[in-house]
């Protein structure tokens, strides 16, 4: 797996059709405050479908799904990562290239906390690929999770958001609306297990702050996590709990929105 031959899968699904990407999306800025926003306005999202809780029903694409799973994979497919993952282009794309990392078991649920095997997974794409990409899971409906089955999302590393102070020690960290837990590494040193150490830490932090604050906590699956989004880069990580994906239909955001790159159908 290398870098150039998943822009080369990825130009031609674009081409196919198969895969919706903008070449012509626009980047609005706006500050407000001290935190500076970047809205993606693409039409590649104007028929992103939203969750569905149910299991996928029968039909003619059935098949290219894995068992268990409701994300249509077959064709979109780059190759696998380990015995635990695989790697696929996202239909519905707001990046050159927008990537999804899914796990092989096809039942492993979007609500659930990550696992080691997560970890080991999406570091391997991190640091193989050329230029610095950035990882992000949206866990729970109310992370902003669009399907059920597991996965985490890549996208080459935006160049702006309200996390770019953790790029150096001596950065100041903004005053952002909502209760965030992070922590600095050094990409030389960090292992899998180290990664999930920290996230453990952190999410557990995330759980104690968003405590029974879930617009849905009530009737969450057995083994959900706290709903919560997890960023990572070779740098670092952040875990932010959720209380609600959106304010309404319109107005909703993953973990990039959470540090202000926003993804907008046009």
């Amino acid at each position: 797996m290398n870098e150039s031959s998943i822009l080369s899968k990825f130009d031609s699904l674009v081409s196919s059709g198969l895969l919706l990407y903008d070449e012509q999306q626009e980047i609005v800025e706006h500050l407000d405050g001290e935190l500076k926003f970047q809205f993606l306005l693409t039409s590649a999202l104007i028929k992103k479908p939203t969750i569905q809780m149910s299991q996928p029903q029968a039909s003619e694409q059935h098949d290219q799904r894995r068992n268990g799973s409701d994300i249509v994979t077959g064709g979109f497919e780059i190759g696998d990562v380990g015995s635990t993952h695989f790697l696929v282009a996202n239909k519905f794309c707001y990046a050159r290239p927008h990537l999804m990392l899914l796990t092989s078991d096809g039942h492993r649920k979007q609500y659930e906390p990550l696992l080691e095997s997560d970890f080991e997974a999406a570091w391997t794409v991190l640091t193989t690929l050329d230029r610095d990409y950035i990882a992000f899971f949206n866990c729970g409906r109310d992370g902003g999770c669009s399907r059920l089955h597991k996965h985490l999302q890549l996208i080459p590393r935006p160049t702006g958001g309200f996390a770019t102070f953790l790029d150096s020690e001596g950065g100041k960290e903004p005053n952002v609306p909502f209760q965030w837990f992070y922590r600095r590494f050094d990409p030389l040193g960090v292992t899998p297990a180290d990664l999930t150490q920290v996230y453990t830490h952190l999410l557990s932090q995330a759980t104690e702050a968003g405590a029974g604050r879930s617009e849905h906590a009530d009737s969450a699956p057995d083994g959900a996590a706290c709903p919560h989004n997890m960023i990572l880069t070779k740098q670092w990580i952040i875990v932010i709990p959720r209380r609600r994906a959106a304010i309404n239909k319109e107005a909703g955001v993953n973990a990039l929105g959470m540090i202000g790159i926003i993804a907008v159908a046009k």
